[in-house]
């Protein structure tokens, strides 16, 4: 047959509209045969010529095959359909699978290094520019053409028909191009006056508005076009008024849902009615909103908290600032001595007494000063009703207790000893002008004999308690004393030190002076030695709170500051906790400064909330501590919003088809989240003040501030 000789010419299957049966199934059998050809036909017997005549006869009365097509054509049509739709979604099929496939290996094959692109050579380069001309010229060439004959034929039409009157002498060809740049030159006047009012309202809108007055009073200041305008000038203005009117009076009315919460950031209002932006107070920052600012003071007298990771501006935004300009007393602890070194002479100039408790000498001698010391021993008196409970607190601020219910029974059993030892030396006349704590070091390190003859001395004392102290010691078994005296030698390894010891040896200076008069005292310790002398800072932080704590009576004008930078340092310090829970209305706040909250808990257990719950101010800084984040961002609260999602649906079949639809409804959400607390900006920090909306307020340098600027000695300033 010629189908079957053909392929057996060509090599290769006759083409067929069909695919293959693997791809998309088998063709409608009634088409199999012309898909399978000639050759998928059954071997018709030979004709004899009997049949051959009957066959004559009968295709005289047959229909013609083309009427037996044209009687099919409805089914053929609907057949056709059919197998086009689905051949169609059978694509759509292996098209999706497909990418599916290529996306799984591309995500699991570790992807090989892209080979450098060999560049190609001048000549070549040069014909691909050219082959890509040609293409373009290509695609756009029909276009052209009729564009360009469409042109001419109006162009002839035009200079053939044009009125005589029109072209004044001219020839019709300089008439037509007048007109035509004409309107190339109206076209492009009026894109640009399109978009420069556009411009002008998004760039600058103060020049547009100021512009747009402009031209409405020149049409105003026409004498016959401002008359006309007076209509609709009132009716505009009306349309305005009510306008305004809805709302002003409505926008009360139309607010968020408070479905799942209320919280929301403060704003100037917020901070005005609560008092946060006046004159007097500690100041926190700025709070920027559109193109007003405002100062944030807190002038309450709950105590304040700042977490604030290191190198994040606490010292020049938060401690300098206050100290620049806060006329109350002051306590300091100061671990580089820059505190002191930018503000001492501001103080001084406050009419305040400066004090440097500096045993290292690194800010005083800069300042032309000398250390101050403080003898915690001065403030016991043998005939004091109170000596026993005072000689405990200053033991207690010696030992640091580890924590162990083993360590527990050891440090206890030391700080009574300790205690035994600071009446001893306080009580006894033989003691007399060397009672100071370095003296009860002295003797903690004695030999065992002569520390027992001490001990002996002390059972013949007076005191009831010294009595009992010396008692204790010699009924103790030998390991245990042994026991018991390493720890207590433990506990006062920093009294070993002689700037320690010097600065402990006397008293320059009152603690009980900071409510009677203007007083500022920096404790600077070097920052590589507060974990070995941090008994130190406890020690003078303990005693300053405690002769405060007891003199009710003295009321000052302002309350005493206790800056408490590197609160941790302090250890767990009972006077501090007590302090922030109940000494609120004794003349102190207490300002502590730690670098996550994580210190506090790990400081104080399951109390460490006490420090934010007793807070009237919680400062954050930011910070990379998870638990800390976590927390203030549920301090922040939740907020209501909505929600709006939208769904987009299509359909393929014999057409394709495409909806959308959108539906709102309230959700909650936080309103800081951890993860963006963890990533505040530096010069940004968070403010919660007394029962009032998160205040997301800026920080701003001491040196950066014009009206601080000039109080301070700028460390960093070239000189």
């Amino acid at each position: 047959m010629a189908g079957k000789d053909d392929k057996d010419k060509a090599g290769k299957p006759p083409f067929s509209p069909f695919p293959a049966s693997g791809a998309f199934g088998k063709p409608p059998p009634m088409f199999q045969n012309l898909q399978d050809g000639d050759a998928a036909r059954p071997a018709e017997p030979p004709r004899t010529a009997a049949g051959k005549a009957d066959d004559e006869a009968k295709g005289a009365d047959a229909p013609s095959p083309l009427a037996n097509v044209a009687a099919r054509a409805p089914e053929l049509k609907a057949t056709l359909g059919r197998f086009g739709r689905d051949a169609l979604g059978r694509l759509n099929a292996a098209g999706a699978a497909l990418r599916e496939t290529a996306t799984a290996t591309d995500s699991e094959t570790p992807k090989r290094p892209a080979k450098p692109t060999p560049q190609p050579d001048a000549p070549k380069a040069r014909g691909q520019a050219a082959e890509s001309q040609k293409g373009a010229w290509a695609r756009y060439r029909r276009g052209l053409i009729v564009f360009v004959v469409g042109a001419w034929l109006v162009f002839e039409h035009a200079r053939r028909n044009v009125p005589p009157a029109l072209v004044g002498g001219q020839p019709p060809e300089a008439f037509l191009f007048s007109q035509l740049g004409a309107n190339a030159l109206a076209a492009v006047a009026g894109l640009i006056l399109g978009l420069v009012p556009v411009l002008l309202m998004t760039r600058f809108r103060d020049i547009g508005l100021a512009l747009l007055g402009v031209l409405l009073l020149y049409f105003i200041f026409l004498p016959v076009v401002g008359t006309g305008m007076v209509f609709f000038t009132g009716a505009a203005a009306v349309v305005g008024g009510i306008a305004l009117g809805v709302w002003w009076f409505g926008k009360e009315g139309v607010s968020l849902p408070e479905t799942f919460g209320t919280s929301r950031w403060a704003k100037l209002k917020d901070l005005t009615d609560a008092g946060l932006t006046g004159e007097e107070g500690f100041r926190l920052g700025a709070f920027r909103e559109g193109k007003e600012e405002a100062i944030i003071r807190y002038a309450g007298s709950r105590h304040l908290l700042t977490v604030a990771p290191t190198r994040a501006g606490k010292g020049v935004a938060a401690i300098v600032p206050n100290l620049l300009t806060y006329r109350g007393s002051a306590l300091v602890i100061d671990p580089k001595g820059e505190n002191a070194l930018i503000t001492a002479k501001r103080r001084v100039a406050l009419g305040q007494a400066v004090h440097l408790l500096d045993p290292w000498n690194i800010a005083a001698g800069k300042l032309g000063m000398k250390p101050a010391r403080f003898n915690p021993l001065d403030m016991l008196r043998p005939d004091d009703p109170d000596l026993v409970e005072n000689a405990n607190l200053i033991a207690d601020a010696l030992v640091v207790s580890s924590g162990g219910a083993n360590d527990r029974f050891w440090d206890d059993e030391a700080r009574a000893m300790i205690v035994g030892l600071i009446l001893w030396v306080v009580t006894a006349p033989q003691e007399e002008g060397k009672r100071t704590l370095g003296r009860v070091r002295d003797l903690l390190v004695l030999e065992p004999k002569e520390l027992f003859g001490v001990f002996g001395r002390m059972i013949e004392s007076d005191h009831p308690v010294v009595e009992s102290s010396g008692t204790r010691a010699m009924q103790k078994e030998e390991k245990v004393f042994s026991n018991v005296l390493a720890t207590a030698q433990s506990h006062t390894n920093m009294l070993d030190s002689p700037r320690i010891r010097e600065s402990l040896s006397g008293s320059d200076l009152s603690f009980a002076d900071l409510k009677a008069k203007p007083s500022t005292v920096f404790l600077i310790l070097p920052a590589d030695r507060l974990d070995t002398y941090g008994r130190w800072l406890r020690l003078l932080v303990q005693q300053a709170i405690l002769v405060n704590a007891r003199n009710i009576e003295a009321t000052p004008a302002r309350p005493i500051l206790f800056l408490l930078d590197e609160m941790a340092a302090l250890g767990r310090l009972t006077m501090v906790e007590q302090a922030f829970g109940l000494m609120a209305g004794f003349g102190m706040q207490l300002w502590g400064i730690v670098q996550d909250l994580s210190q506090l808990r790990r400081l104080y257990g399951d109390g460490w909330e006490t420090f934010i719950g007793n807070s009237g101010v919680l400062q954050y800084f930011g910070s990379r501590d998870r638990m800390t984040a976590e927390y203030f961002s549920a301090l922040c609260g939740v907020a209501t919003v909505w929600n709006i999602s939208t769904a987009v649906s299509s359909a393929m079949g014999g057409g394709s088809r495409e909806s959308e639809s959108r539906t709102t409804a309230n959700a909650q959400r936080s309103l800081a989240y951890p993860d963006e607390l963890m990533t505040l900006r530096q010069e940004r920090q968070l403010l919660f003040v007394e029962n009032g909306y998160p205040i997301l307020a800026d920080k701003t340098p001491w040196f950066a501030d014009p009206a601080l600027e000039g109080l301070g000695n700028d460390l960093h300033k070239p000189r």
